[in-house]
């Protein structure tokens, strides 16, 4: 069933990175906006903003539900523009008013000389979209920034006929901290500038480590990441990610749209993965093709966790005549308390099938 807005809403919350380091080096390309300070306040700023526009969709979701014309049917991979297009507004003209505006007034405001690129919608790179705005989604969304805290001069919202195209100029404002706009402008650069594969929506994740002038270590993202989570599931994925790069496995991040995904890989294998999604939540996912090979360890395993495994790893639609649950993506379970059950097992699972392709760092269990 489709998520509502505010369930959206929630799980873009939980993207943002909740723990922001004070200091750290930014790319030279963004000192023509500002110092690295002001560039460092300003992000800090900005993720508040989101996390306002957030929480007023948590809270009041329904006033809204009616501008996301929600899709029908079972669609396995919900998206912005197609399932949340209010959404997809909000995000779109928030980006175009701090990539096209000009900073001014001692980065108190920003001016933006063309209304018209408040119609753009933008895609998970920054690049313009084909498809328009409406006039009347427009103001909708100018409404929702204001409540807010975004001011605009040279419209007036409370008015019953606006068109947003013919006014010749809009100066946007944030009286709660002048910080915020500096944060706007850079992260929308960030996202149109630094885009690259597996990094999508990082000007709607406020992901400041794009900015960053060294790497940023997975483990800190991960950490990020799994906040939502509780304390001993977080330390149980904690100790098995730590577990496998010591082991010799690579982690990449991966961001498709809005799914997160942590990826483990044997050389070029990947042997597990951490994901997360709104649809299927938070999930470890097990790509293990040679069960068959260490069968004897298997059967030290729980029964349902035997029953699971005995079923195979394929298309649950097409083997089991069931709705599709992602099976192509490997054996799935659930990031949650009920994972603490078979912790271990899960240890002993992943270590077995990294053996079987004949790599002397690993102990057959």
């Amino acid at each position: 069933m489709q998520k509502t807005i505010n369930e959206m809403a929630q799980y873009i919350k939980n993207l943002i990175p909740s723990t922001i380091p004070e200091t750290y080096e930014i790319k030279p390309m963004f000192f023509d906006i500002a110092d690295e300070e002001t560039i460092r306040n300003g992000v800090l700023a900005f993720r508040e903003l989101l996390y306002s526009f957030c929480d007023l969709l948590i809270n009041e979701g329904s006033v809204y539900e009616k501008l996301s014309s929600v899709s029908k049917g079972n669609d396995s991979h919900p998206s912005l523009p197609k399932s949340y297009p209010f959404l997809d507004y909000i995000k779109s003209i928030l980006f175009n008013i701090g990539y096209y505006g000009v900073l001014n007034n001692n980065n108190k405001e920003l001016v933006l000389d063309d209304t018209r690129l408040l119609t753009t919608s933008v895609g998970v790179d920054g690049r313009a979209m084909k498809a328009k705005i409406s006039n009347s989604k427009v103001i909708e969304v100018l409404k929702f920034l204001n409540c807010c805290g975004l001011h605009f001069i040279g419209v007036d919202l409370d008015a019953k006929k606006i068109n947003i195209t013919v006014i010749k100029k809009l100066k946007i404002s944030y009286p709660n901290n002048q910080d915020t706009l500096t944060g706007l402008k850079v992260m929308a650069i960030a996202q149109k500038e630094l885009y690259e594969k597996g990094k999508h929506d990082i000007f709607l994740r406020c992901d400041y480590r794009i900015l960053k002038e060294e790497d940023t270590n997975v483990l800190a993202v991960l950490k990020d990441f799994i906040e939502p989570l509780s304390i001993k599931v977080q330390e149980f994925t904690l100790e098995l990610h730590q577990y496998c790069l010591d082991e010799g496995l690579r982690c990449i991040v991966d961001v498709f749209y809005l799914g997160v995904r942590f990826i483990y890989f044997y050389k070029n294998k990947e042997v597990w993965t951490i994901s997360s999604s709104i649809d299927t939540g938070y999930r470890i996912l097990i790509k293990a093709n040679n069960t068959d090979q260490y069968s004897d360890v298997i059967k030290s395993f729980t029964k349902s966790l035997q029953d699971l495994i005995a079923r195979g790893y394929g298309c649950n639609k097409k083997l089991f005549n069931e709705p599709c649950q992602k099976g192509c993506h490997g054996f799935s379970f659930s990031l949650d308390d009920s994972i603490l059950d078979i912790k271990d097992y899960i240890k002993i699972w992943i270590d077995n099938e990294i053996s079987y392709y004949n790599t002397s760092n690993f102990i057959k269990k």
